[in-house]
């Protein structure tokens, strides 16, 4: 069952994203910031048997950490313009990224478990 609704809230999200325009939902930056982050998290947490699911954690706080850096870069350079909804829009994409990570690792750590 775990499966079936992994596969379901997957399909949903990247359903919803390529009916828009996925090109908006790509930022190659947002994702390094997630990743590199989060694995930086996850060895520096020093649990092997553990790295999976801090490496989940980590995506979410770096996600966080990207919207934090996105939104002090939007007030530096994109205040009082028409550029602050797309610059805000990726600002947003750390965060949307380490939560979708996160769910699909502890959908994945669960499915291990079994």
């Amino acid at each position: 069952m775990r499966i079936i609704g992994m596969i379901i809230i997957i399909g949903m999200v990247i359903g919803a994203v390529v009916s828009i325009d996925h090109s908006k939902f790509l930022d190659l930056q947002s994702l390094l910031i997630v990743l590199g982050g989060a694995i930086g998290y996850a060895l520096a947490k020093g649990k092997p048997k553990e790295f999976i699911i801090n490496f989940g954690d980590g995506c979410v706080y770096m996600g966080w950490i990207g919207l934090m850096i996105g939104i002090i870069i939007i007030g530096n350079h994109y205040a009082g313009t028409e550029k602050i909804w797309p610059a805000f829009s990726i600002a947003l994409l750390p965060l949307f990224y380490g939560y979708f990570i996160k769910l699909v690792v502890v959908g994945l750590k669960k499915i291990d478990d079994d």
